[in-house]
């Protein structure tokens, strides 16, 4: 289970985070290491707008001390009792990304793992996961004139822009879902799309390109296609459902399931889908484990932004019971998008028929979805492990 730990003021040089077991040096879980050693098994950093993330895979849980050092400018992860289990042996080193020069690595003489990135610029952390799972997750930035707080606004002037990726469900010869009045599906996702595009470029932060942007068809794989080639930051699909019982009714938001993610990592040899890992190998047990590693972190913060997005859905529309799902369709399969497919409603419902027909209703709609995304990105949270 995770507990949010609210903004607390943290200067720079002072401990980020004492891992699975303590926080600033309060006892957040009974954890007991044990005498055999943990392993890392991957590291992975990828830019991120003009910071870097820092990702990293464990076989269980170690406490982590995270911490900064100036002259020069360090960033610093030491896992405790952790063996350095890296293609390139218990010392070496890897390209950087964003300020980051560089990262090391080095087995400590007191049996800890040390991973060191070297930055151009003084840091901060504006981001970092640490909920008891093996998938440990960092995001730096420069540091900003006067750090307070490690929640560092990420919509100022200076932000970088967000590419999203709209994606208006079935169009041309396949009509989706059709209503009882005779509305159909492909129609009001497209209206929705076109009215949630306008509300992210509104706000000046967003470059958003549609998958579709009238009635034409479009196939799944290319769907896909298309958001990895925009880089997207973030992909949301749009449908509306249909049910053979007219009392179903409420929108609801997926997710890829394991099953899906599973099948992603088919789709990616099938398609032959190449996700950039910098100079880590291109094949081998270190390859496979960076991109489960990038997989996980994706399906992540696929969950997150659903976990943002349906309590601003609630507010302009009914909710399905169990409102976030996960399945394995193909749109969410991408291993390097963040996806969501959000369902606004069943059209064989008459009172959702209604809502999805009503041009008002959709603005409503699109206004909450892109209040959503401005959380989502505004939002650098602080999570530990609670017992």
């Amino acid at each position: 289970m995770l507990v949010k730990l609210e903004a607390m003021k943290v200067n720079r040089r002072s401990l980020v985070l004492f891992g699975a077991t303590t926080l600033g040096g309060v006892a957040l879980s009974g954890f007991a290491h044990a005498s055999v050693p943990a392993a890392l098994r991957g590291v992975l950093l990828q830019p991120e707008g003009d910071g870097a993330r820092l990702l990293l895979a464990m076989d269980r849980r170690a406490a982590v001390n995270a911490f900064f050092l100036e002259t020069p400018d360090r960033f610093v992860v030491d896992l405790a009792n952790t063996r350095l289990d890296l293609a390139g042996g218990s010392s070496g080193q890897g390209p950087g990304a964003g300020f980051v020069r560089r990262y090391r690595y080095a087995q400590r003489p007191d049996g800890a793992g040390r991973i060191v990135l070297d930055l151009s610029a003084p840091g901060e952390v504006v981001r970092q996961e640490l909920a008891g799972r093996t998938e440990l997750s960092f995001d730096l930035a420069p540091a900003s004139p006067a750090v307070v707080s490690p929640q560092r606004e990420y919509l100022g002037r200076d932000a970088p822009r967000r590419t999203i990726v709209v994606d208006a469900g079935h169009g041309g010869r396949d009509p989706g879902a059709i209503g009882a009045t005779g509305v159909r599906e492909k129609d009001v996702v497209l209206d929705a799309a076109l009215q949630l595009r306008t509300a992210l470029e509104a706000r000046g932060r967003y470059r958003v390109a549609l998958t579709r942007d009238a009635d034409q068809f479009v196939p799944l794989e290319e769907r896909v296609r298309f958001a990895r080639a925009q880089n997207a930051d973030l992909f949301i699909s749009l449908h509306a459902d249909s049910h053979a019982n007219r009392e179903a009714h409420g929108a609801s938001v997926y997710t890829i399931s394991e099953r899906g993610a599973d099948r992603a990592q088919t789709m990616m040899t099938a398609q032959n889908w190449d996700i950039d890992l910098g100079d880590a190998p291109r094949s081998g047990l270190a390859h496979d484990i960076l991109v489960d590693l990038y997989q996980r972190e994706t399906t992540n913060r696929s969950a997150q932004f659903a976990q943002t997005l349906i309590p601003r859905v609630a507010q302009v529309a009914p909710l399905l019971r169990n409102t976030h799902r996960s399945a394995g369709f193909y749109v969410l399969l991408a291993p390097d998008v963040p996806a969501v497919l959000v369902e606004t409603g069943f059209l064989s419902n008459p009172t959702d028929e209604r809502r999805l027909s009503d041009p008002r209703a959709r603005e409503n709609l699109a206004e909450a979805m892109a209040q959503a995304v401005e959380a989502y990105f505004a939002g650098p949270q602080l999570y530990a492990a609670r017992a």
